[in-house]
């Protein structure tokens, strides 16, 4: 059984996302963070929400300039990451 630990809303919200940012599934991020079935639904619509909204905020400037995408995909491409 696991031991659930009960976290205060602003660090829920936080954790959630910087899970779902990192790669975590959604029932994942749910378990490692103890949260219920409706909290959990609540924080991935959240996500889901400001997802949109952030995305390019979250891309290195680099990556937000046209000319400069462009002659990285003329060069190869970005280099991809493997876990």
């Amino acid at each position: 059984m696991a031991t659930v630990h009960h976290i205060n809303s602003t660090h829920a919200s936080i954790s959630y996302a910087a899970l779902r940012h990192g790669g975590e599934p959604p029932a994942r991020a749910r378990s490692l963070l103890g949260l219920d079935a409706i909290v959990a639904g609540r924080l991935e619509r959240l996500f889901q929400t400001r997802g949109r909204t952030e995305e390019a905020a979250m891309r290195p400037k680099f990556a937000r300039c046209e000319a400069h995408v462009a002659a990285v995909l003329r060069e190869g491409g970005f280099p991809a990451l493997v876990r």
